[in-house]
C-alpha cells in the first residue's frame, strides 16, 4: 500500500522593506552588491529608490529648465518660445518621472526575458527594484552634471553641453560625433552602475558574472543609444 504524499509547505510570506531597510538599501547600493541583492528581494523595496530618484530628477530638471529655454532661443529658424509657467514646469518634470518609471519597467522586462535565456530565475519585481535602486548611482551623475552646468553656465551653447558633461574618459579625450557621445556615456558613474548591476544580479540569480553581464546589458545599451541620439540632435540643430 503506497504512502500518502505529504503536501509541501506553503512558501514563507515575503517580508516587506521597512524604512530602515530602505535607507540602508539606498546606501548599500554604492558599495555592497550582496546587500543590494538581499534588499531588492524585500516586498515594496522599489518604493524607496523610486521616491528618492524621482525627487532628485525633478529638482535637477527644474534647475536645468532656464538653460533649456536659452538653448531653444539659439536654434536657427526656431519659432519664438511660448511662455512657460512654474506650475507647467513642475507638471512636466513629474510627467517625465512617470515616463522614466515606464522605461525602467520596460528595461526590467527585457532583463527578465534575457534571464530566462540563461535560466537565471529572478522575479520581474526583483529586477525592477534592482534597476531603480541602481538609479541611486546615476542620480549622483545628475547632481554632478547640474553642478558643472551651474559653474560653467557661460559655456553652455548646445544640447550636448547641457546633458553630456565630461565625467569619464572624455575628460582626457576630446572627440566629435558618435565617439563623443560614447565617451560621455561611459562616465565614472555609469561604469560604476554597470558593475554594481552585474555583481548584484549575479548574486540575485545565482549565476556567473558573465551571464549576469549578458542579461543586464540591454539596460545600458538603450542608454547608450539615447546618448548617441542626443548628440546627433545637438550636432544637427546647433550648428
Amino acid at each position: 500500500m503506497s504512502a500518502t504524499p505529504t503536501p509541501s509547505a506553503a512558501p514563507a510570506p515575503q517580508p516587506a522593506a521597512s524604512l530602515k531597510d530602505g535607507i540602508l538599501g539606498l546606501l548599500n547600493v554604492y558599495i555592497d552588491p550582496a546587500a543590494t541583492a538581499r534588499y531588492v528581494q524585500l516586498k515594496w523595496s522599489w518604493i524607496y529608490p523610486f521616491v528618492v530618484v524621482s525627487i532628485i530628477s525633478i529638482v535637477v530638471q527644474l534647475q536645468m529648465n532656464p538653460f533649456r529655454s536659452q538653448l531653444r532661443m539659439n536654434v536657427p529658424n526656431a519659432p519664438p518660445p511660448q511662455p512657460i509657467t512654474p506650475m507647467s514646469q513642475v507638471i512636466s518634470a513629474c510627467t517625465s518621472v512617470l515616463f522614466l518609471a515606464g522605461m525602467v519597467a520596460f528595461v526590467a522586462l527585457l532583463v527578465f526575458a534575457f534571464g530566462a535565456i540563461v535560466d537565471a530565475r529572478v522575479r520581474f519585481m526583483h529586477v525592477f527594484s534592482l534597476l531603480l535602486t541602481i538609479g541611486m548611482i546615476t542620480a549622483l551623475q545628475q547632481i554632478a552634471t547640474l553642478i558643472i552646468v551651474k559653474v560653467h553656465a557661460e559655456d553652455i551653447h548646445t544640447l550636448r553641453d547641457l546633458t553630456q558633461q565630461p565625467l569619464g574618459l572624455d575628460l582626457f579625450i576630446h572627440a566629435q560625433g558618435v565617439l563623443a557621445s560614447v565617451l560621455a556615456f561611459f562616465s565614472i558613474f555609469q561604469v560604476w552602475a554597470i558593475v554594481m548591476t552585474v555583481l548584484s544580479y549575479s548574486l540575485l540569480g545565482k549565476t556567473s558574472k558573465i551571464k549576469a553581464f549578458f542579461v543586464t546589458c540591454p539596460g545600458w545599451i538603450l542608454g547608450l543609444l539615447f546618448y548617441i541620439g542626443i548628440g546627433f540632435m545637438s550636432d544637427k540643430f546647433f550648428q
